[in-house]
Formats: structure tokens, C-alpha cells, sequence
């Protein structure tokens, strides 16, 4: 079967590369997806398989049940560290920034080739606050004038600045409000396979997906 499997992801993987393929990609899991047995060691073959197929961004969002605040902190300081371990073991070309609850960057990596984004429960809608009440304070100041604020004025203050092209939800769930002003012309993939679970031919079939699809961009 393993042979098998192997063939196919080989076959996959030849189709794929004839078309262009997706260069930024967001993936949304839960705190469970992550502290299953499996979690980190499949989102480390995630961003392999990432770096394999060439995409050049992939943006990660971890949502943090609503708990109470201190398990809440707590909880986001063990995923934190885990993630950090597992980022060490990717290839050193692998860049990363990694984003706490409060919006802050509180790890960061230099790489050429994949770049990481990884946010833990700071959702697009707190993200857009951060930014309008950054530009509130530059307007006090001065340094803009009201009708100088635009639509690329917000964008420069946003954590990610590219757009998605592609938004992954594994487990068949709903979507966060992540990243929910780059994400307007994305397209979305759920998958009713559960993320300890996700293989890298369920990647492959995503993306041949995606390649099938007719972006409209909002047309």
C-alpha cells in the first residue's frame, strides 16, 4: 500500500508541477489539532511539502479556545515553545515570524526560501484594530492627514501583507476571522480530513484543486 501511495503522490506531484501553484497559502487549526500525538509532527511535513511545491508563503493560525485567561496564557506559552522546538528542526532556508495573542512578534528567523507566519489567536479583526488605532495615533501626531488614509495605508500595517490564495481548514470546520482583510478573493478548501490524520496527497489533491479552479476576484 505504502508503494502504492507513493506512486500516486509521484503521479500528483507530475501534474501539479505543470501549472502554477498557489504562491501564498493559509492554514487554519485549533489548539487540539496541534496537541494531538501527531499535530506538530505533521505541521513540520506540512511546511516540507510547502517547501517541495515551491509555494512561497504559507500563513498559520492557531486558534486558542476561549478558557479562561491564565490557562489561556499558559496554554499559548506551551504551543509557543513547541512550535519554536519544531520550526528548529525545518530546513534553515525556512524563514519564520511567529505573532502572540496580544499581536505582538515574539519569534522571529531569517530565510531565503519559505516564509512562515505564524499567529496564536491574534484573528483579523483585532489585527484591523491594531492597524486603525495605529493610524489614529499617526493622525494625532501629525504625520497623516485624514484624507491621506487608504486602503493601502491599513495594508501596510497589517501582520501578513500578501494576500492568500488559497485557505485550508482541516476537519471539515469553520473558518476563523483570520487574516480577514487579505483573505477577501481567497479561495477555500475544507477538508473533512482530520489534521493528525492529513497526508501529503491530501496537500497534492488541494492544490490540483485549486489549480482546476476559475478565480473571479470578486468579478
Amino acid at each position: 500500500m505504502d508503494f502504492i501511495n507513493s506512486l500516486y503522490e509521484k503521479h500528483l506531484f507530475q501534474q501539479i508541477g505543470k501549472y502554477p501553484v498557489p504562491e501564498h497559502v493559509s492554514l487554519v487549526l485549533s489548539e487540539t489539532d496541534l496537541l494531538h500525538k501527531d499535530g506538530f509532527k505533521r505541521l513540520r511535513d506540512y511546511l516540507v511539502w510547502c517547501r517541495q511545491l515551491k509555494i512561497k508563503i504559507t500563513s498559520i493560525y492557531i486558534d486558542v479556545l476561549d478558557t479562561e485567561e491564565t490557562l489561556k496564557s499558559q496554554m499559548s506559552d506551551k504551543l509557543h515553545a513547541k512550535i519554536i522546538e519544531m520550526l528548529s528542526k525545518v530546513p534553515h532556508d525556512i524563514g519564520y515570524e511567529i505573532l502572540a495573542e496580544n499581536g505582538e512578534l515574539c519569534s522571529k528567523r531569517e530565510g531565503k526560501g519559505l516564509q512562515v507566519y505564524v499567529s496564536m489567536g491574534f484573528g483579523g479583526r483585532r489585527e484591523v484594530t491594531k492597524a486603525v488605532i495605529s493610524i489614529l495615533k499617526n493622525v494625532k501626531e501629525g504625520i497623516i492627514k485624514p484624507l491621506q488614509i487608504s486602503e493601502e495605508t491599513i495594508e501596510s500595517r497589517l501582520m501578513v501583507k500578501n494576500e492568500p490564495d488559497l485557505f485550508i481548514r482541516s476537519g471539515g470546520k469553520h473558518l476563523s476571522d483570520f487574516l480577514i482583510w487579505q483573505s477577501v478573493y481567497s479561495e477555500y478548501y475544507f477538508t473533512d480530513v482530520n489534521w493528525h490524520s492529513i497526508r501529503k496527497m491530501d496537500i497534492l489533491r488541494i492544490i490540483r484543486d485549486f489549480q482546476k479552479r476559475q478565480r473571479r476576484f470578486g468579478k
